[in-house]
C-alpha cells in the first residue's frame, strides 16, 4: 500500500488557494489533510513552505500569498503626532487618520479625521490643548454628540485608549486602523459596512497584514468575527 506523502496533500491544496486568488488562510483550513496525531506535522511543512517562499506568515495560525508586507502612509498624522510629543513627552497615545486610507476607499473620502486614543485622567489635556492649537475637537463623542459629529477642517476625535493596541510608537498600526474604522464608520456615520470591507479587501490586497492580531483586536473591540473571518477568506 503506498504511503501517504501529507506534504505533497498540502502543497496541492495551497496550490488550489493560490490558483483560485486566496490570499488568506489560517492551518485550521488544512487541518482535514493531516491526521489528528500529526497535528505537529502540519505546522512543520507549513514552516517549510514558508522557508521555500511560497507562503508567508500572517500572525497566530494564518497565512498568505501576499509577499509584501503592508505599507502605511504616517504622513497625515505626523504633524499632531509631533505636536502632542513635545508638549507632553511622557504621553502615551496613538493616532490614525481617515486620510491613511484614501488610497484604500472606493468613495473618495473630501476631509479627513484624526483619532487620538490615550488614557482617560488625559483627555481633558489634550482636548483643550489640540482646541488652543486651532483644531476642530471633539472629547469622546457618544449617543446625541456623536449624531451632531460632523468632519471640518483639522477635525480630531479623541477616545479612550483600548488595552493591547497594536501600535508603532504614536502611530497605530493597520491592524488597529481597520478594526477602528468599522468601529467608528458606526457610531460617527463615516461610512457605510459595505464601505469598511471595501476598505479591507483593498488595504489586504496591497500588502500582508498581521490578521491574528487583527483579530485578536476586533474580539475586544465585538466586532463580528464570523462574518470578518470570512470576509477575509473570500479575498
Amino acid at each position: 500500500m503506498k504511503k501517504t506523502n501529507f506534504k505533497d496533500l498540502l502543497k496541492n491544496e495551497i496550490e488550489k488557494k493560490l490558483k483560485e486568488n486566496q490570499r488568506y488562510f489560517d492551518r485550521e483550513d488544512l487541518r482535514n489533510l493531516i491526521p489528528e496525531g500529526r497535528l505537529g506535522t502540519l505546522n512543520r511543512y507549513l514552516v517549510d513552505l514558508n522557508k521555500e517562499g511560497i507562503l508567508y506568515g500572517a500572525g497566530r495560525g494564518w497565512y498568505s500569498f501576499v509577499k509584501q508586507s503592508f505599507e502605511l502612509d504616517r504622513h497625515p498624522i505626523k504633524k499632531i503626532v509631533a505636536a502632542i510629543e513635545k508638549k507632553y513627552p511622557l504621553l502615551s497615545f496613538s493616532a490614525w487618520s481617515t486620510g491613511q486610507l484614501k488610497s484604500f476607499v472606493h468613495h473618495m473620502l473630501a476631509r479627513f479625521v484624526t483619532f487620538i486614543y490615550l488614557g482617560r485622567d488625559d483627555m481633558s489635556g489634550i482636548y483643550d490643548f489640540l482646541k488652543d492649537s486651532g483644531y476642530d475637537v471633539w472629547l469622546n463623542p457618544r449617543g446625541s454628540d456623536a449624531r451632531k459629529f460632523s468632519i471640518g477642517e483639522k477635525t480630531v476625535v479623541i477616545r479612550p485608549a483600548i488595552t493591547r493596541e497594536s501600535s508603532s510608537g504614536h502611530a497605530a498600526d493597520i491592524e488597529k486602523i481597520l478594526v477602528d474604522l468599522f468601529v467608528e464608520a458606526h457610531t460617527l456615520n463615516l461610512m457605510d459596512e459595505d464601505e469598511c470591507y471595501r476598505t479591507l479587501e483593498n488595504v489586504l490586497t496591497a500588502g500582508r497584514v498581521d490578521i491574528g492580531a487583527l483579530l485578536n483586536y476586533a474580539k475586544r473591540r465585538k466586532l463580528k468575527i464570523e462574518e470578518l473571518i470570512k470576509r477575509i477568506k473570500s479575498i
